[in-house]
């Protein structure tokens, strides 16, 4: 009884003491920050390559088309836990 009340707690505390920001509101939220930095419209659906393991950020790649320049762009974020995104670095624009 004692075992099983406490691997239930264990449980329950896991999820309060290790949220992170899922991938789908991660991609979200890269999109937007690199949509507002760039000031273009995303093309394609954003990808998340990899996950820090300390940290528990995740780098997300954004694809950013500006019609201005006529340009499309890859903006990488890294979004922590609180799904905050800080822009870490873009590619040259391609025809």
């Amino acid at each position: 009884m004692k075992c099983t009340l406490l691997t239930l707690l264990g449980f329950f505390l896991s999820g309060l003491t290790f949220a992170e920001c899922s991938d789908f509101d991660a991609k979200i939220e890269a999109n937007k920050s690199a949509q507002k930095y760039l000031g273009g419209k995303t093309f394609k659906n954003a990808r998340v390559l990899k996950k820090h393991l300390p940290s528990k950020r995740k780098e997300v790649a954004s694809y950013v088309y500006v019609k201005a320049d006529d340009l499309y762009y890859t903006v990488y974020s890294l979004v922590n836990a609180k799904c905050e995104p800080k822009i870490i670095k873009r590619t040259n624009g391609k025809h």
